[in-house]
């Protein structure tokens, strides 16, 4: 754990324990309520009332202020325990508990003071707001900060002023955990190296699994429809041959993994399927040649979406078939470590326009872009639309093979896996240039009540004001309907550029706050 100007913020010790609360009212209620303020040690805007009564009751609170926050507990006892989430930082929070019984109802106000969030926690300021137009719920970050050459992590939700109303400590682990996400039954899902860590939303461990340390966990856990995971992971022992070369590789396997036994169940090799040899977009070590970053499941054939920054987009059927890669097609060769397996060319989809003409070949090579289409360019974030088709984050890094055309975008494509084909169907980010470009990690995301996009530029100008950018927009019209900056507060500043170095937002969600 960090002092008071890191990820904790411990809590006063006067409010721990807060003094139990004694009453009674006109119909003869008797109730008492005592607090634990972040209870679990990690969450520090969050406690844990607990309420004793004399009638059976079921209880609601809500923490007020400008954007209340409220939970309940509808089972009636006497003796209840129920989460307060959404606590404003560095505040005396005063908190409504509403008290329902039989003949009656309770209403008290108590008080809870938290302390102020950690010093470099960036700030956050909302530029639009549409209300009406939004998805419901707050806005979630996987953020990371800065830590000479490592990671401290620690999601956060804010609302919609720009106040951080959640965050979870989660500096016990000493290096990146991540991605944050909440999974089906509610709880929010991390992984480190090697350890993935289940909790709930007040911070409490639910479950913590080692996987086989001949494996490490890199960019994505994605939770399969059964609860299983499908992991990006790179091995102890795998290498491939470049330029003459024996090479170590890393974050080139998926792996099945069945949670509730520990075990892995099934592996892919995305080398047999690509040409380790291309080199056309890595820019890191040789043995990074694929970089995978994300998965997604497609339900419907049982296949895999993979997306590797340094070749783009392919899936990979259950059974371990190559389907397609959506790439420029250039320099593509042979597959395998040893480039002894199969012709790659074939797979390449090609980039039709909306009349279903193939482009000319220097816009499929990608030397250069149409009007209406592009490839993804140091993609992230793939996943599936209700329609079927593929939305995804395209960062645009040395977009044609130069650094002359800087932006990033959301883009959603529709594929035709019998003729090999693609086309471009939407895009949100290339009018707004380099304000929304990001060159590596960030998100695009389907809000499923609203039909928006939400679409997060990770690391905005890190040599100029060190920002992310967070942004929903109505495909209809490509208007947005919510924009907030966040302001990074690197701390590594006289070092150089780096992992570890600098403060990155991977990813966004918006979330509902409760436990």
């Amino acid at each position: 754990m960090y002092s008071k100007t890191s990820l904790v913020c411990k809590s006063l010790l006067a409010f721990i324990s807060l003094s139990f609360i004694l009453s009674s009212c006109s119909s003869g209620l008797e109730y008492s309520i005592k607090t634990d303020l972040n209870p679990n040690k990690i969450s520090p805007l969050t406690a844990m009332l607990q309420i004793k009564t004399d009638k059976p009751c079921s209880v609601r609170v809500k923490v007020l202020g400008d954007i209340p926050v409220e939970q309940s507990l509808d089972s009636f006892s006497t003796n209840l325990e129920v989460s307060v989430l959404g606590l404003y930082p560095d505040k005396l929070n005063r908190v409504e508990v509403t008290l329902d019984y039989e003949g009656g109802q309770k209403v008290d106000v108590i008080e809870i003071q938290t302390e102020e969030i950690p010093a470099f926690f960036p700030s956050i300021r909302v530029n639009k707001l549409e209300k009406d137009k939004m998805e419901p719920g707050m806005h979630a970050m996987d953020i990371h900060f800065a830590n000479f050459g490592k990671f401290r992590s620690a999601p956060i939700i804010f609302d919609d002023l720009g106040n951080i109303r959640w965050y979870l400590d989660l500096s016990f682990h000493g290096a990146m955990v991540g991605p944050f996400q909440k999974i089906r039954n509610g709880n929010i899902l991390v992984a480190g190296r090697r350890t993935i860590y289940e909790f709930d939303m007040m911070g409490k461990q639910i479950d913590k699994t080692l996987i086989d340390n001949n494996y490490g966990i890199h960019h994505d856990v994605l939770e399969l429809p059964n609860g299983d995971l499908l992991l990006c992971v790179g091995t102890r022992d795998a290498y491939i041959e470049k330029d003459y070369k024996t090479i170590l590789s890393d974050s080139d396997f998926m792996i099945h993994f069945d949670r509730k036994k520990s075990k892995v169940i099934q592996k892919w090799d995305l080398a047999d399927h690509l040409d380790v040899s291309r080199d056309d977009l890595n820019f890191f070590r040789g043995g990074d040649w694929l970089h995978m970053n994300a998965l997604e499941f497609d339900s419907r054939d049982s296949t895999i979406i993979v997306s590797g920054r340094n070749q783009g987009l392919l899936k990979v059927s259950w059974d371990d078939k190559l389907k397609w890669i959506m790439s420029p097609k250039q320099n593509w060769g042979v597959s395998g470590r040893k480039g002894k397996g199969y012709e790659t060319k074939p797979y390449l989809l090609t980039a039709v326009s909306s009349e279903g003409v193939p482009y000319s070949k220097d816009i499929q090579t990608g030397h250069k872009s149409a009007d209406d289409f592009d490839f993804p360019w140091g993609p992230h974030a793939p996943s599936l639309l209700p329609n079927g088709n593929i939305i995804v984050f395209d960062n645009g890094p040395f977009r044609n093979y130069n650094n002359e055309n800087n932006y990033s975008r959301a883009v959603e494509y529709e594929v035709d896996e019998t003729n090999k084909t693609f086309k471009q169907v939407w895009q949100y980010g290339k009018e707004r240039g380099v304000k929304l470009f990001s060159s590596i990690v960030s998100d695009v995301d389907f809000l499923p009540q609203t039909k928006n996009i939400l679409m997060t530029s990770g690391f905005v100008s890190p040599k100029n004001i060190h920002r992310a950018k967070i942004v929903e927009v109505s495909p209809e019209d490509n208007s947005e309907v919510f924009e907030a900056t966040v302001f990074f507060k690197s701390t590594n500043k006289g070092s150089k550029p780096g992992w570890g170095q600098t403060d990155i937002l991977y990813r966004s969600e918006r979330m509902e706050l409760k436990n």
